[in-house]
């Protein structure tokens, strides 16, 4: 497996890794629907953000990226191609995603989670803080979460 920053060219791709991963959960369909622009990756914001991808040959595994708003930094997006989920993949990237907060003396980095990644926020350092209603599905919330970087 090896690591890398992601190419503008590779949009497309990493929105289908997007919706496959997201779709693993079993989401309705009416949701992925209106969670369509949230979840499609353009061009621009891979040149915008710290977008990494981790792959084996030419196969995409998985991707991370992390985004400045208003000050603060985000874990943006962490998903995994289903076929890699839970074989070590999200750990690494996520290391990698701390390690660039670290260099960039970054303190803190926040996460919005989906409900069924909270486990695996907590269980690698995040600290969870509260639940964040959800803009799109009314009734739901998300894990709001918190690494403290030192």
């Amino acid at each position: 497996m090896t690591f890398r920053s992601a190419m503008p060219n590779e949009a497309d791709a990493l929105t289908q890794l997007t919706l496959a991963s997201k779709r693993h959960w079993g989401y309705p369909e009416e949701w992925m629907t209106l969670w369509l622009d949230d979840l499609t990756i353009t061009a621009e914001y891979i040149e915008k953000n710290m977008v990494t991808v981790a792959e084996e040959g030419a196969e995409l595994l998985g991707y991370v990226s992390i985004k400045k708003e208003d000050g603060d930094f985000y874990l943006d997006n962490l998903f995994i191609h289903p076929a890699h989920i839970r074989k070590g993949v999200g750990e690494k990237l996520l290391g990698l995603a701390l390690d660039w907060c670290r260099e960039r003396q970054i303190a803190q980095l926040h996460v919005y989670s989906d409900p069924y990644s909270k486990g695996f926020y907590e269980k690698t350092g995040a600290v969870y803080v509260r639940e964040i209603p959800s803009e799109s599905i009314p009734g739901r919330s998300l894990p709001f979460l918190t690494y403290n970087i030192e």
